[in-house]
């Protein structure tokens, strides 16, 4: 079920709202065929816990770090605690552009992930010029693509969501031509392993466009373009496509969509138009 609400609709309190990271979130959830029974999760930053909600209501296990709230797991900097498990699958939503150090950050992410585990992580699409609080590091595109193919993370087989004007998003593993001694290089030159874990090109000059709908290797959303119009505009979205087979949870959950795209259905038949701001999903 998907239900679309227009900005200052009324909204119901029960659900939880993922502001940040849905996408990524249901795409990885959807899209991995099983969860063993001692499948563990980290949810870095979690603040309040809607995204730790959602995954435990999905049926698993986890544990969220945040020094902000007292009420998590781990009351804690991240970065100065000392974990004593690793994780199956860490989630970090829209943190990395408050890393003062994002490079040292990634590797304890590295370090903290089993060896078959997936990060899925987030950050804004802000454009590079604009100063918002708090942002010191940026997540455009070709720079958190870059500092997840040098920390070690294969962003060619893994997915790529870069949604618009909402946020980039990756969900990968770790990479099987890295070694722990590339951190004490420098990111001066591109070389042959930086272009194999690179699901585009690194090539100098090359622009991506800033509000581009690109995914790559997704399988549960697809891109949709519509009908070209007189002035030669095109509607894009997102096709949802639940897989066949797949038993719902009747969890219910809303994700902000802030009027960027529309949401299709498998058949194409329209879910939630462009003017939607919180889309209402059951899976």
């Amino acid at each position: 079920m998907v239900l679309s609400l227009q900005k200052n609709s009324n909204m119901t309190n029960v659900f939880q709202k993922l502001e940040w990271s849905g996408f990524a979130l249901v795409e990885f959830l959807l899209s991995k065929e099983n969860f063993h029974k001692d499948f563990k999760v980290l949810d870095i930053g979690g603040g309040w816990g809607a995204h730790t909600s959602v995954m435990r209501s999905f049926g698993l296990s986890v544990d969220m770090v945040d020094k902000y709230n007292e009420a998590a797991e781990f009351s804690c900097d991240f970065l100065k605690f000392d974990f004593k498990s690793k994780y199956d699958m860490i989630l970090c939503s829209h943190v990395i552009e408050h890393q003062r150090n994002p490079g040292i950050f990634l590797d304890k992410i590295y370090d903290l992930l089993n060896d078959d585990g997936h990060l899925i992580i987030s950050g804004p699409k802000h454009p590079a010029e604009r100063f918002v609080e708090g942002h010191i590091s940026t997540a455009i595109l070709p720079v958190l693509l870059q500092k997840l193919i040098y920390a070690g993370f294969d962003c060619k087989k893994g997915k790529m969501m870069s949604l618009r004007g909402i946020e980039n998003s990756f969900i990968v593993q770790k990479a099987s031509n890295f070694t722990l001694d590339e951190r004490d290089e420098n990111g001066y030159r591109w070389t042959q392993k930086h272009q194999d874990r690179s699901p585009i090109k690194l090539k100098a000059g090359y622009e991506v466009p800033a509000l581009s709908l690109n995914l790559n290797n997704c399988e549960i959303f697809k891109v949709h373009i519509g009908e070209i119009d007189q002035e030669l505009n095109a509607k894009i979205g997102l096709i949802f496509d639940i897989p066949k087979g797949y038993k719902k949870k009747n969890l219910q959950f809303y994700i902000k969509f802030y009027e960027q795209f529309s949401l299709l259905d498998s058949n194409k038949n329209l879910l939630a138009s462009e003017k939607s701001d919180w889309v209402l999903f059951e899976i």
